[in-house]
Order: structure tokens, then sequence, then C-alpha cells
């Protein structure tokens, strides 16, 4: 029996055996992540079981655990690790696509059967829990209303935190003796003692922001207040009136139940990107510097240079990714509109088949609008053929994007989170700057399932071009 075997047989009793049992949500948070990792490590310790190509069958063994973590490309077992390293290197030195097809094909057929193994686990679990040792004091925040003009009668009730992000943290409550303020609400407060990120929007920016927005029709949260002092509650803060409807889908790789859903965010992501950026985008960062071929083709070169320094085991399916990137760049044009940056639908609300609010504005800047549609791609067309979706995006008012620019955004946003959950998760726990159990789950679990999204992704853009 192999290690791999243990640990997947560890992880199953865990789940079947254990969770049920654990009351405590942080205990359930920490318990659901201890599993996603061991579901990773046992993928990096899986034998091929025989699915190796027979002009792939000669390579050695290959130590796929060479910088001390379990490898984002769950296909690189010992097995197999030499023979990817190998077809993944002919194409970063310009082989052809087309000739390595079969070894693109190969990789993904162990990716899908390691997503597999995971999926078996992990089916049934909820989103994860995360522990918040800081808390927003409902008191001090109450302490802090009633010194507004018609709000010193102001009474906090059914206050409670809502688990998320990693730079935001977010709680519902209702009040009441406060005519001047809505009877529910939420505040989002940064981190206290977390510096800003300059890739986030600041709470007086995202208060900007959604008041165009909403005074625009867009169904986002109506601004209520903000507050940048941190003295209050440790933090700025941003209050905004609560809207009825619950997360279309809070795990982030489950695509959404409803058609009418999945062609109501077509309208609103057209209705965001035809919002004049120079009044309503007014403050927000630029996603890049120049926006002609040879500033995407600099972005590109930058991304792919990352993703080399940085993973654990080369991928055919990155390699590809990048070599038809390379091959595309110039298909991309100077069009600029105000990006969400990661509008699918954990970020989004519905009451029935209505989407009701589209949260989360941290991440928004002024981009170009195939960054919102690639990102959403693989999501949609779970649901949806994709020409439905664009012809809801263009009936809304939405631009007509060309599918190569789709393809070329749909892959790129692979390649560029798969940076950021290295960088901002994977990296920070390897080098020793955090411990947390969400930080280790990140750079282990997400990374394998997002190149197992991207070579999906691939290989629909492949077959279109066949």
């Amino acid at each position: 029996m192999s290690n791999a075997q243990y640990l997947w047989s560890a992880a199953m009793g865990l789940r079947t055996q254990v969770r049920p049992k654990v009351e405590d949500s942080a205990a359930l948070g920490a318990l659901d992540n201890g599993i996603r990792i061991l579901t990773a490590v046992a993928n990096a310790l899986e034998p091929a079981t025989g699915q190796i190509p027979a002009h792939f069958s000669a390579f050695p063994l290959a130590d796929t655990d060479r910088q001390g973590g379990p490898a984002e490309n769950a296909a690189a077992y010992r097995d197999t690790g030499a023979a990817i390293a190998d077809a993944a290197g002919r194409l970063s030195s310009g082989a052809a696509l087309s000739g390595l097809g079969d070894a693109i094909r190969w990789e993904k057929s162990l990716l899908d059967s390691a997503i597999a193994r995971m999926d078996a686990v992990e089916r049934a679990l909820p989103p994860a829990v995360e522990a918040d040792d800081q808390a927003i004091d409902p008191a001090r925040l109450q302490a802090y209303l009633r010194r507004r003009p018609g709000c010193e009668g102001a009474i906090l009730s059914a206050f409670r935190l809502i688990v998320g992000g990693r730079s935001r943290q977010t709680a519902i409550f209702s009040v009441s003796g406060a005519d001047a303020l809505p009877a529910h609400m939420v505040i989002q407060r940064g981190i206290p003692g977390q510096a800003g990120s300059a890739a986030f929007l600041s709470e007086i920016a995202q208060y900007r922001l959604l008041t165009q927005l909403h005074a625009a029709g867009m169904r986002v949260p109506r601004p209520v207040l903000v507050e940048e002092d941190p003295a209050w509650l440790d933090a700025p803060f941003l209050l905004v009136e609560r809207v009825d409807g619950a997360p279309v889908q809070p795990d982030y790789w489950l695509p959404a139940e409803s058609e009418q859903i999945v062609l109501g965010l077509a309208r609103e992501m057209a209705l965001l990107h035809s919002q004049p950026v120079e009044s309503v985008g007014d403050g927000l960062r630029q996603a890049r510097e120049r926006y002609d071929v040879d500033g995407w083709r600099a972005e590109l070169e930058q991304l792919a240079a990352q993703w080399e320094g940085a993973a654990h085991w080369p991928s055919v399916t990155m390699s590809a990714v990048i070599a038809w990137l390379r091959q595309n760049v110039d298909c991309l044009d100077d069009r600029r509109a105000i990006v969400h940056n990661d509008m699918v639908f954990h970020n989004i609300l519905a009451d029935q088949d209505r989407i009701t609010a589209v949260l989360d504005w941290e991440q928004a800047a002024i981009g170009h609008p195939g960054e919102d549609l690639g990102y959403c791609y693989p999501v949609v067309i779970a649901v949806t053929d994709w020409s439905r979706f664009m012809d809801a995006y263009r009936a809304a008012g939405g631009a007509d994007i060309p599918q190569r620019q789709i393809d070329y955004f749909a892959l790129r946003a692979g390649l560029r989170l798969m940076h950021l959950v290295m960088h901002g998760g994977r990296d920070s726990f390897e080098k020793g700057l955090s411990d947390d159990i969400l930080v280790a789950s990140a750079g282990a679990h997400f990374t394998q399932r997002l190149l197992h999204r991207i070579a999906m992704i691939l290989a629909s853009v492949l077959e279109r071009d066949a």
C-alpha cells in the first residue's frame, strides 16, 4: 500500500467520522483546511497507475518535492514528473503547440483523476470557516454610531461575523433607535495592523465608487457611511445597507445553478463596463501602465517569469498557456473600462433567479473589459453557452469583444491568479511568515484545483483553434 493511500484514507475518515461530531466553528475551519492539505499532499505521492503513454514511459523517477512543498501540478507524480518537465521545457523553448498535443491532453487526464480523488473526499464539505482573533466589536461600533446626529439612541442587535476574504472583515447587524440609518446593515473593516495593499481600494474609494454605481442602476449595496480614522474600530471601515438574498455559490469552484442568474451577471457586467471611466472611475488605479501590444506583451513576460520562478514543478499546461498567449497577444487592443476583477458567483447575492447585489469591490480598477469576461468564462460555460452570455452582455450595453480576446483573458486570468495565490498564500507559509492553516491550504490545495481549471480552459481554446 502506498503512502498516498494512507493519506486518502485518513482524509476520508476525518471527513466522515470526525467532522460530523465537531460543533465549534473555528475547529471546523481548521479541520476542513487540514483535510484539504492532506488531499493535496496525497496527490503529490500518488503513482500514475499505468497512465503514462508509451513515448513518455522511459523517463526516470523525478524529485517533484525539490522545493519542500507539494507541487502546484497535481499531475507531477514521482513517475510522471520527469516526462512532464521534459514536455514543458520543450514548449518553453519554442516547440509548436501542435506537436505536443498528446502531452497536453495527457497531463489534463492526470489532473482530471487528481481532482476526482479530491472531490470524493471533499464532497458535502461546506466552505471553510476561519477563526477570527480580531473580531469587530459591536459595542464599539454602537458607541461610534451614537455620536452621529439622529443616532443617539442606536441599539445594535443580531450582530454576526461573515467569514470571507483575507484583506477585509465583514459582519451583518440590525440597528434600532436611529431613524437616520437603515434597519439592517453590513460593516466591512480592514484587518487591524495590516497595511493596505496598493492592489486594493481603500474604504473611501469603495464608498465613492459604490455611490456612483448605485445611482447608475447597478445592483450594488447602497453605501451609508465611511470612516477612515482607525481609532474607532482599529482600522478604517465602510457601512452599507444590507441587501436581501444569499450568495449564489459560496464554493469558489462551483458554477451557479440558474441560467437566469448567469445571464443576469452579463447585465451587471455590461452596466459596469459601460460607465464613463473619466468620471465614475476617477481615483481608481490603472491596472497597467500601457495598453498597446508592447504593454500587453511586457505584462505577459512578467507573469511568465513569475510562474517559472516560483512553481515547485513545471507543467505542460502552464507552458502551453504561456506559449499560446505569446502567439496571440497581438489580438489585444487599447480598450478601457472599470473592471471588478473578481466578479463571479461567490461575490454575488441573489433572491431566487434575480441578482440582488454584486459584492467585494476592493480590487476594482481601470482595465480591459475582457479581464472580467475572461475571468468568469469557466463558470459561465459550465451553465450556458458562451454565445448566450455575450448576447445578454451586448443587449445590456456591453461592447462586442472578439472571442480571441476572451480566450486570451480567460487563460491570462488563470496565470495571474496562480501567481497571486503562490505569492500571497503559499510563499508566506513556506517562508515562515505565517503558520495559518488557511494560508497553508491556499498554497497546497487551491493551486492544484486552479491548474485543473486552467487545463480545462486551455482544452476549450485549443479545440476552437483546431
